[in-house]
């Protein structure tokens, strides 16, 4: 027998209604799982079943039905009060004759968080007879149209569905509602990149830290030229951060020859070396996504060799062609070959990763690549047209030979960037001129 059905349209995720009527210690288990089950910390349940409704009429959709379980659970899932799911569970919103209904059906021990968080008019338990029968009791009700689900080749943040609940829905499917099923993507892409008001300040606040993070190891004398090697550097990021009360997501400290995400090593900073250094933290669970270029210098010389102060002009003017393509209704493509052009002007090879990507819950979020026409890397992704509140990392890069070596280095500034109504605003400071560190007070030698 199911559970009997409860209806919490009205409450809110976290209300002390519902927290009263589960047990002390479930309920302070639940506590964090109400605080994170919402996307946008600043949207009510209500409000989020609006914008989904909206969404399925923008993207031709009747329904979206997300099915998750645990050990391949569908990242979506956590946004939809769903994250805790053991056994199978779907969350189905849809209309049934012309009314917007939200239904989760869950085994009986999973059933608690989800009537907790708000979300749903419905909350269904099962127990021996399996999800089967009340899934598809839902979906019969569904008025006739395309039920989205959780599929696709470029998107991972909306391709949560695995191959095993793919034929298990379709097992339960009569053949006229499995010809209906269609990819979600577009909705999940436009569902969880919008970032509300809240969460824009919490992301311009993890920015500023991670900011002030680089100045402090940076360029406030922690680097010894010399005697400090990569690993340091790194350790002293994550320390720092660490102190602030943040999570590292990832650091990148390379000097010499490029090496892409490998991590520090050993090598020792040494005079004349390029320093370049990646990082992101994690504060409040949305997420930074810095670059720094620094010169290491020996006494007497105050500014890089004139191949390397190239270099860096070359990526400013970039960087800001970048930015001056990115507005409401552009593409990722449009914005990366504004960048691009003015590298490959100069004379430098194209580079060989997109100009940007979205930024928030995690530092490769889901939303527009800010990347070239390459369909067999980046899909459809870079052709999705960029929206308002949309956070992007903008990280063109110039790549040239050392001028000691001829080792292939690059040059690179990033930062993160909100898309506004008219254009982008850059958040926190930039970084105009590459940092110096070494230099002798002394005069500049030519």
């Amino acid at each position: 027998m199911a559970l009997a059905h409860r209806y919490c349209s009205q409450q809110r995720p976290g209300a002390p209604a519902a927290a009263a009527q589960l047990p002390a210690g479930i309920a302070k288990l639940l506590s964090p799982l109400r605080s994170a089950a919402m996307y946008l910390p600043d949207c009510d349940a209500d409000d989020l079943v609006k914008r989904i409704a909206t969404l399925l009429d923008a993207h031709g959709l009747t329904a979206w039905l997300v099915l998750t379980r645990e050990a391949s659970r569908d990242p979506v899932a956590a946004h939809l009060g769903a994250g805790h799911a053991v056994a199978r569970t779907a969350c189905v919103f849809g209309r049934v004759d012309g009314q917007m209904r939200r239904v989760a059906v869950a085994a009986s021990y999973d059933v608690a968080p989800l009537q907790a968080c708000g979300l749903y008019d419905t909350v269904v338990g099962y127990k021996q007879e399996g999800l089967r029968p009340h899934l598809a009791a839902w979906l019969r009700r569904l008025d006739v149209g395309a039920v989205g689900i959780n599929e696709s080749r470029d998107v991972p943040l909306a391709d949560g569905l695995s191959a095993g609940m793919r034929s298990y829905l379709h097992q339960l499917c009569d053949p006229e509602l499995a010809g209906r099923l269609a990819t979600a993507e577009r909705l999940v892409i436009d569902l969880l990149s919008h970032r509300s008001a809240a969460d824009l300040r919490t992301i311009e606040a993890a920015v500023l830290r991670t900011q002030a993070v680089a100045r402090q190891v940076l360029a406030g004398g922690a680097i010894v030229v010399g005697r400090s090697t990569e690993r340091e550097v790194a350790e002293a990021l994550r320390a720092a951060v660490v102190a602030g009360g943040d999570h590292l997501e990832f650091v990148s400290v390379n000097v010499g020859a490029s090496r892409g995400h490998g991590g520090p090593t050993d090598r020792p900073l040494n005079v004349g070396d390029l320093l370049r250094v990646d990082f992101g933290i994690k504060h409040r669970g949305f997420c930074s996504d810095l670059q720094r270029t620094i010169y290491l210098t020996a006494p007497g010389f105050a500014r890089p060799p004139a191949e390397i102060a190239r270099m860096w002009a070359v990526n400013r003017a970039a960087f800001a062609a970048a930015l001056q393509a990115i507005r409401p209704g552009a593409t990722g493509c449009e914005v990366d070959a504004a960048a691009r052009a003015v590298v490959t002007a100069a004379g430098y090879p194209s580079y060989p990763h997109a100009t940007g990507h979205a930024l928030g819950r995690e530092v490769h979020d889901i939303g527009p690549i800010l990347g070239p026409d390459w369909p067999e890397r980046y899909g459809m992704t870079v052709h999705l047209p960029l929206r308002a509140g949309q956070v992007l990392a903008v990280e063109p890069a110039v790549y040239g030979p050392d001028p000691r070596s001829a080792e292939l280095l690059h040059i690179a500034v990033e930062h993160d960037v909100v898309v506004t109504e008219d254009g982008c605003r850059l958040l926190g400071e930039d970084q105009p001129e590459i940092w110096v560190v070494g230099a002798d007070p002394a005069p500049a030698r030519p």
